[in-house]
């Protein structure tokens, strides 16, 4: 699929999911158009997987022309940088994309019954897409999307092996394997940009990426 194609059938599906299942509380937003993938050549290396583009601000939401906003500068356009320079792969071999591609009226998170309501048509979706690169790595930013494409008390710290009685790592990395995961692929999951300030993801990060990078 090519962008267009993947832009025009997430359009039908937004207008499909409105008429069929609207809520009342966080419904489809169709004032927006759906957002596109975001890549910068056709030579990918990396796929980074988000939840979907409804920041908090809805006037902010107006500016939002790409996936996680990566034609532009910022905290998390520096944030995948970091990631593509531990895994020695170029930011111009990153493609990025989110399982819903259209707009909420409130962030998801907050109503994940929504979501979950709307899911199968758009995995659907993204499974045709990311179809395109088979033997591509996955890294999903945030709890939402894990729990989304796993189980609802999924934990992004237990991937990282998180020891509650330490706080710490006991450092037996893992990744969601495809046959346990609802997108049927490999991933590895990663905090969204904000919770590195939580000092057991930002101390652990670059020794997660190591592992990422062992794997891959």
């Amino acid at each position: 699929m090519n962008k267009k194609e993947i832009f025009d059938s997430s359009l039908i599906i937004r207008d499909e999911l409105k008429l069929k299942n609207d809520f009342e509380v966080n419904p489809i937003d169709t004032t927006l158009l759906p957002i596109p993938p975001f890549s910068l050549s056709d030579d990918i290396k990396l796929i980074i997987l988000g939840q979907d583009p409804t920041v908090k601000i809805p006037e902010s939401r107006l500016k939002i022309k790409h996936t996680l906003n990566l034609d532009k500068g910022g905290s998390l356009r520096k944030y995948i940088n970091d990631i593509c320079i531990a895994l020695e792969i170029s930011f111009e071999n990153v493609y990025a994309t989110n399982v819903f591609k259209y707009f909420y009226t409130i962030p998801p998170e907050r109503t994940m019954n929504v979501i979950y309501s709307h899911l199968d048509k758009n995995l659907e979706l993204l499974e045709r897409e990311l179809s395109n690169y088979p033997d591509v790595p996955i890294v999903t930013l945030g709890l939402p999307v894990l729990r989304l494409l796993t189980k609802e008390n999924s934990e992004v710290s237990y991937f990282w092996d998180y020891n509650r009685r330490t706080k710490l790592t006991d450092g037996a990395f893992k990744f969601c394997i495809g046959s346990e995961n609802k997108l049927r692929r490999d991933f590895f999951p990663l905090p969204h940009q904000p919770s590195l300030a939580k000092d057991f993801y930002s101390s652990n990060l670059q020794d997660y990426l190591k592992f990422v990078k062992s794997k891959i």
